[in-house]
């Protein structure tokens, strides 16, 4: 009868490399050496002294001296992000997202967009014909029974939106429609962009109802967005994007709450770029205690906000709602391409 991850076997005990990682990580997020044996030896019920030994032998592993010297560089890197932090705090507008009509790409540029930070935009579709024509009645009759993607299933899954890909398949959209049309909140489906590459054969119909965004978005950047539908009640938990995104309501509204990509050490940030933060545990306010700073908004039709890189959000559907996204913006949005933290943290 054997027991794993440094347990006893029936002629001998074990410490296998799961076990070796776990002390390794304890003794880099800071624990005593004496305190961390002591627990370890009661929770794997082997001998104190085989475990002090242990822990000795790898408080001398080079692989664990060059883990420390990556751990102190990772340390001077978080600091910078807590003196900004701390000097964002100082700014009486600090948790204010400003709402900006009609602006000049220019000053949009310097205030938002170089200087990362987010703002509310208003007036930049007044003349999109999508503005008055994309109801659910007009999706629908246009769509028909056509099969489009989307996240589906949702509800059953705690993790729903990291594993997007296994919630995606095909409906009519008629069906969505229908469900659509009921007032009850649901977060059991949900039309992302995370379907749009799959679905703009679907939806070309409609962007001829789709404009430009002169001096914000590039030369036919529109007609590259992505579409998002789906019922009130959505939710999209905490995470962060690898692009700058400006996102806009064309029907319903939305509740956004952000936290500053400096404040990302309080992020409970465990993979890739999601939170372990639930919906209802960051609230509007000041930093406090080991939770970060929240600004909070809410966006109707016509209302574009925008989405500065790494800037986490959680944005629920607080009605039902059609919108878009866009990526590409007038100047350089590539941050992607660097990215490589795609896995646990």
């Amino acid at each position: 009868m054997e027991k794993q991850n440094g347990r006893r076997t029936a002629n001998s005990l074990v410490l296998d490399d799961s076990f070796r990682q776990a002390i390794a990580e304890r003794l880099l997020d800071g624990a005593d050496p004496d305190f961390l044996a002591h627990q370890l030896a009661t929770i794997a019920g082997m001998p104190l002294a085989l475990i002090q030994a242990e822990i000795g032998r790898a408080s001398k592993s080079p692989y664990l001296l060059a883990a420390r010297k990556l751990q102190d560089r990772l340390g001077k890197w978080e600091w910078v992000l807590q003196n900004r932090a701390r000097l964002a705090a100082n700014d009486p507008a600090g948790l204010d997202i400003p709402v900006l009509d009609k602006p000049d790409a220019d000053i949009f540029y310097r205030d938002h967009y170089r200087a990362h930070r987010p703002a509310v935009l208003r007036g930049l579709i007044d003349d999109w014909p999508a503005r008055e024509r994309w109801t659910l009645d007009h999706v629908a009759g246009t769509l028909g029974d056509r099969p489009v993607r989307v996240q589906w299933d949702r509800e059953r899954d705690r993790d729903y939106e990291r594993n997007a890909d296994a919630h995606g398949t095909f409906q009519p959209f008629s069906e969505l429609a229908r469900r659509l049309r009921s007032d009850e909140p649901s977060n059991d489906f949900y039309i992302t962009a995370n379907n749009s590459d799959a679905n703009r054969a679907a939806f070309a119909p409609l962007f001829a109802d789709v404009g430009e965004i002169p001096g914000i978005l590039e030369p036919g950047g529109a007609k590259h967005g992505f579409v998002w539908i789906g019922p009130k009640g959505t939710v999209t938990p905490w995470h962060h994007d690898l692009t700058n995104n400006l996102l806009l309501q064309i029907r319903g509204r939305k509740r956004v709450r952000m936290v500053a990509s400096h404040d990302t050490p309080l992020m409970r940030n465990h993979r890739h770029c999601f939170s372990a933060w639930g919906s209802d545990d960051l609230l509007p306010g000041p930093a406090r205690d080991d939770k970060p700073a929240v600004l909070e908004c809410t966006i109707g039709p016509g209302d574009a906000m925008f989405l500065p890189i790494g800037w986490w959000h959680h944005v629920d559907g607080l009605d039902q709602t059609i919108g878009m996204s866009f990526t590409r913006f007038a100047w350089d949005n590539d941050f992607y391409s660097s990215y490589r933290s795609y896995g646990p943290l």
